[in-house]
């Protein structure tokens, strides 16, 4: 009875030795973070995806004080091509971290593999554990609140169009591109010629200088290096920009000056602008009624024409009115003219 009594305590001891075995040599990863999109270290779960939108993580891998073995650690990208330095048969006593290269939106994947301290060649392993980063970058740009005027009127200086851009983390560079009658194509961006546009460092906004007036698209994107290769976001949703010109007159003249009949002619400073105007007269530097004098169609030049007669001499007041149009503003310009002898001058 003795001795049955006397063995029970060597086997239990037997057991509590192979449990301690066990806990030395199955090492689990204690903490596997990613960089979030504030910046700060986001804590990742086994098997439970955490998705952000930072472009250029870092991935750090750390245990637990009392671990003390061996493992290696794997990064793939969403290709399936490797997206950071694999570690190998490294100690859990050293942390690691990782810059994690982007190639493209989509999951991320993190291969922790454990091994016992004395298996110094990493041949056996104890464990493994997967860990899964899902990058959703993306970009945006702000639709302007109204159609855009390109200039002033009578000025030759393009007035800048400031959009707002919503950018996205860990991005190293931002492409902004428009074009005037643009058309979106299969992937997204514009198909044919585009323009640059560029985010302004001091506003964050993106600023466009459209000197034609029309109708645009803007899309933009961003992108990081993975690798020796650049790797995009997808197109944001294009945004459209009506860019209008103003009504204005590079010139107005009398061609044929000699009344009672006179000939009037204006030049648009936009030659690009169509439709009609409406003209008519008061009598008088200020005041006095406006009549008609009838409506003049804009030419293929920019130019239009009209006849009218005044047998009466003195101060006048031409108006010539334009409602406006799809790429134009409305407007209405007023010239002062003197007719003396049957001359309009």
């Amino acid at each position: 009875m003795r001795q049955i009594l006397g063995s029970r305590p060597l086997i239990a001891a037997s057991v509590t030795v192979l449990a301690a075995l066990g806990t030395a040599t199955a090492a689990q990863a204690a903490a596997v973070t990613v960089t979030g999109d504030d910046g700060n270290p986001v804590p990742l779960a086994q098997n439970v995806p955490a998705g952000i939108r930072n472009m250029s993580p870092s991935v750090g891998v750390a245990f637990l004080p009392n671990e003390d073995a061996n493992y290696s650690a794997s990064f793939a990208g969403p290709d399936g091509v490797g997206a950071a330095i694999a570690v190998n048969c490294f100690t859990t006593k050293v942390p690691v971290n990782r810059g994690l290269d982007y190639r493209g939106n989509g999951a991320y994947t993190i291969t922790v593999t454990n091994f016992a301290k004395a298996d110094r060649n990493c041949a056996n392993a104890t464990s493994t554990e997967t860990y899964t980063v899902v990058i959703g970058g993306a970009v945006a740009v702000g639709a302007p609140a109204k159609r855009h005027l390109i200039r002033s009127r009578n000025s030759y200086t393009t007035r800048v169009l400031s959009l707002p851009f919503a950018g996205n983390p860990g991005a190293t560079l931002n492409e902004i591109v428009y074009a005037r009658g643009g058309v979106i194509g299969p992937d997204g961006g514009i198909s044919g010629p585009v323009q640059p546009a560029f985010v302004n460092p001091t506003t964050g906004q993106v600023e466009l200088r459209l000197r034609e007036a029309g109708s645009y698209v803007v899309v933009a994107r961003a992108s990081a290096y993975g690798g020796a290769a650049r790797f995009f976001t997808p197109w944001s949703a294009p945004v459209t920009v009506q860019a209008i010109s103003p009504f204005d007159l590079s010139s107005l003249r009398f061609p044929d000056s000699r009344g009672p009949s006179y000939q009037l002619r204006g030049t648009l400073r936009d030659t690009k602008i169509r439709g009609r105007v409406s003209i008519s007269m008061a009598r008088g530097k200020k005041g006095g009624k406006y009549r008609s004098i009838g409506r003049a169609k804009i030419s293929s030049k920019g130019t239009f024409t009209k006849r009218f007669t005044q047998r009466r001499t003195g101060h006048y007041r031409i108006r010539v009115k334009y409602s406006g149009s799809k790429t134009a503003q409305a407007g209405t310009i007023v010239n002062r003219i003197r007719i003396s002898r049957r001359f309009a001058l």
